[in-house]
């Protein structure tokens, strides 16, 4: 299977720039149109300024890609998205996924400290394949790298393929290519002849840019390799000096030299010998072997893609390991997307490389919250195939942040108390299925009584959150978050426009640059990364609870704004129209969260007012003195009158769960049939889980 591209740093723009013949207008329609969906997510959310800081505005990724596909099917232009899965297996590109890890850490805490840099909240992938299924838009996601089985699909198809990729610059498509930079998909136009709508885009195709060199085709993939090997570093050919070969003045000679000098020559061996001439033996070996294997990746015969596309067949899977762990089931919903492509690096690699968030640097990482989690998902996938080798425990290699340097750890796979292995999953009752869910966030059977199937599992995962955040989320926080997934629900339609008085625009802070409130970043960065891969265990679990619409479940820059306005005592019902739908959701919200945790651990929370306290009051939002108290009256009449009283048993099973970090922790989950029964007179006595002691 062909899944390794190198790409060429600087070519997109040296082609932009300096050969602009290669890049003709095009009025694009009524075709089929092969697209790079992670090149896409990544351009669409950077090129519009969305944010970063605050863990994503995921509604408003959603409204831009909605409106891009609205576009696309009005001017007859048929879409397919593919997605790459996991990272290279073969451990040749391990040093440069490493380099890039490091160097998105090093982003997101440059965008922490206010600076400019790039950095994807972590939910964004979920959040666009969601909405393509939403929309009935076809899409794959590749058990590995993507690029040539796109090049592949679209040559055996003949449609171009969208993306700012710069391999596709190098493979040679009949169709040709068309940069997102220059797709101008915002301004629908219609031919006056035909009253046929239109995209006006930019197409490349090397036919032509290699006919402004007067070069053989076939030496694209020459260049290539030698520019952009991320396999064997070609020290000898870098060391050439190819920029003495340009004939133009440009920001990138090496790329004109390299074009230039290989113009003379006929065809790839006769380009390569020339290369070999001034080497040592050794040196030939090495470069021989290198570049042969670049060339032969640009290479295009039929993949996997059109049948899956065609027939939803499973492609033929290279990797053993992979078919031996993963049921058919399991396998469909990674190549439908309906699964963190991170399975597939767990089960190959017996590796996953966390994904940086903007959080607060000086506090552990944010994703030690959601690893007892992930343990769960290691055991389930990996300890079937332990033990059928005789061996009852299983690791995976985790790197994340330490402070601002990549880090590692080995993780063990927890193991269910029943045993339960992947192959047999979808024999067991959905009851089993779930109470391993449930098991896992800390949730009783019982609990379940009374809330909506469609709530269940944001409450989940607010209630493992607020067990289990460090440090401990305060009553603000808990409001805000339960605030955001009110807007979310209603900020879409008239009436919850009318229902809800607070929207973005009514916000003290709206329009200007605030601050970062790293506490608030870090809190909700948890929270993001608890439901990340609670996502992908129900999903692993086959589904036993629906799985929610994410992008009304956090928008960041309205929920921090929110939090600062609390905080700062603007009261709530500035931001709910008391007796409206609105507040009855977040009500609703409210009683749901407060059955699951006890109102006791409620009322125990900070109210995340303390650092801007003065004696017994703090400044509200326009200034003036307020009573602490005062702040919270709103809360008090959505809440019913309890006796408080202190609950040991909670404080005993909360302090018990802060130990989960630990990264030798051994336990086992409890299936429904195996639970011990319960006091049945408190929440917090009918659940006990011993993986967390």
């Amino acid at each position: 299977m062909h899944c390794v591209t190198m790409g060429v740093r600087g070519l997109k723009t040296y082609i932009e720039s300096r050969n602009k013949n290669a890049l003709r207008s095009l009025a694009f329609r009524d075709k089929k149109l092969l697209i790079d969906g992670c090149n896409l997510l990544y351009t669409m959310y950077f090129d519009y300024n969305l944010d970063e800081m605050h863990g994503g505005d995921y509604d408003a990724f959603e409204e831009l890609i909605t409106e891009f596909f609205k576009n696309l099917t009005a001017c007859d232009i048929h879409p397919y998205v593919v997605f790459d899965g996991a990272a290279d297996h073969t451990g040749k590109k391990w040093e440069t996924i490493r380099q890039r890890k490091q160097d998105k850490i090093n982003a997101a805490l440059a965008v922490s400290e206010g600076k400019k840099e790039k950095v994807l909240p972590i939910l964004i992938g979920n959040v666009f394949r969601q909405l393509l299924h939403k929309l009935k838009i076809p899409l794959v996601q590749c058990i590995e790298e993507a690029d040539w089985e796109i090049a592949a699909l679209a040559e055996e198809w003949n449609c171009p393929v969208l993306s700012n990729d710069s391999d596709f610059y190098i493979f040679n498509l009949k169709a040709g290519f068309l940069p997102i930079t220059h797709f101008q998909w915002e301004t629908v136009k219609q031919d006056r002849r035909t009253n046929k709508k239109f995209i006006q885009v930019k197409h490349f195709t090397v036919r032509k840019f290699c006919a402004s060199f007067k070069m053989n085709t076939n030496l694209l993939p020459v260049f290539a390799s030698i520019l952009g090997n991320d396999y064997v570093k070609l020290q000898n050919i870098r060391c050439m000096n190819w920029a003495e070969h340009s004939v133009t003045d440009t920001p990138h000679p090496h790329i004109d030299g390299l074009l230039n000098w290989l113009s003379q020559f006929p065809g790839p061996e006769v380009a390569v010998s020339a290369l070999l001439k001034t080497m040592s033996e050794n040196d030939k070996a090495i470069t021989i072997e290198a570049l042969s294997k670049g060339i032969q990746e640009y290479k295009l015969f039929p993949g996997y893609l059109a049948k899956y596309f065609q027939l939803k067949m499973i492609p033929p899977i290279t990797c053993k390991r992979l078919l031996q762990v993963l049921p058919q089931r399991t396998l469909m919903l990674i190549l439908e997307g309906k699964m963190n492509s991170s399975i597939i690096d767990a089960v190959m690699n017996q590796r996953v490389l966390i994904t940086s968030q903007v959080e607060d640097f000086q506090l552990p990482c944010s994703s030690e919250i959601s690893r007892p989690i992930r343990q769960v998902i290691y055991g389930l996938l990996l300890l079937g195939e332990q033990r059928s080798t005789g061996t009852s425990k299983c690791y995976v290699e985790e790197y994340f942040r330490q402070q601002t340097k990549l880090s590692s750890q080995k993780v063990e796979g927890l193991q269910t108390m029943d045993g339960l292995q992947l192959k047999t999953l979808l024999e067991e009752p959905l009851s089993v299925r779930l109470q391993v869910l449930l098991d896992t966030l800390g949730v009783s059977s019982e609990m379940l009584r009374g809330i909506q199937p469609d709530l269940h599992l944001q409450i989940f995962v607010t209630r493992y959150w607020l067990v289990n955040a460090q440090p401990q989320p305060s009553q603000m926080h808990l409001w805000g978050l339960l605030l955001g997934m009110v807007y979310g629900k209603f900020s879409s339609t008239l009436k919850g426009q009318i229902d809800m008085l607070l929207g973005p625009k009514k916000l003290q802070t709206a329009g200007r640059r605030i601050d970062l409130e790293h506490e608030t970043a870090h809190l909700y960065s948890q929270w993001q990364s608890c439901l990340k891969w609670s996502l992908s265990l129900n999903s692993l679990l086959c589904f036993p609870v629906s799985e929610p619409e994410i992008a009304s479940l956090y928008s960041g820059t309205w929920l921090h704004q929110v939090v600062r306005e609390l905080r700062r005592g603007r009261p709530l019902d500035s931001l709910l129209e008391r007796g409206s739908s609105a507040e009855r959701h977040f009500k609703q919200l409210k009683d749901v969260v407060e059955s699951l945790v006890g109102e006791n651990f409620i009322k125990r929370m900070r109210t995340g007012l303390g650092q801007r306290t003065v004696g017994n009051t703090h400044r509200d939002y326009n200034g003036h003195n307020q009573p602490i108290d005062e702040l919270s009256s709103y809360f008090e009449h959505l809440m019913y009158e309890y006796d408080y009283e202190d609950d040991d048993d909670l404080n005993e099973n909360l302090g018990k769960s802060k130990a989960k970090y630990h990264p030798d922790i051994s336990c086992t989950i409890r299936t429904r049939h195996k639970s011990k029964a319960r006091n049945a007179n408190h929440p917090s006595k009918k659940y006990e889980r011993s993986c967390f002691d």
